[in-house]
């Protein structure tokens, strides 16, 4: 089962409009040799004009504070979901 938790959250004015961007981290759990484990990934989500774009990287890492690390990022830079994998990407290549 899928959890999503949302962390981060901004609003940017775009003109007379609007745009809201979440970030959330997103856990699954699995069982790994008989033992509960979890891995995470992240959700990005762009509400404006009553339109949500969304997209997501699910298994990224089962260190939850990786992931989070990595949210806070694309927060700070305000990242939308249309760049967000091939920005996700790039971070988690660097980090190896």
């Amino acid at each position: 089962m899928k959890k999503l938790h949302l962390l981060f959250s901004n609003e940017i004015q775009m003109g007379k409009d609007t745009m809201r961007l979440e970030y959330s981290l997103t856990e699954k759990s699995l069982s790994s040799e008989g033992q509960p484990t979890s891995i995470y990934g992240i959700q990005v989500a762009k509400h404006f004009n009553q339109k949500v774009e969304l997209d997501e990287v699910i298994g990224i890492s089962e260190s939850k504070e990786t992931v989070i690390s990595i949210l806070k990022k694309l927060f700070q830079y305000e990242v939308t979901p249309i760049s967000m994998v091939e920005i996700v990407d790039e971070l988690v290549t660097q980090s190896v």
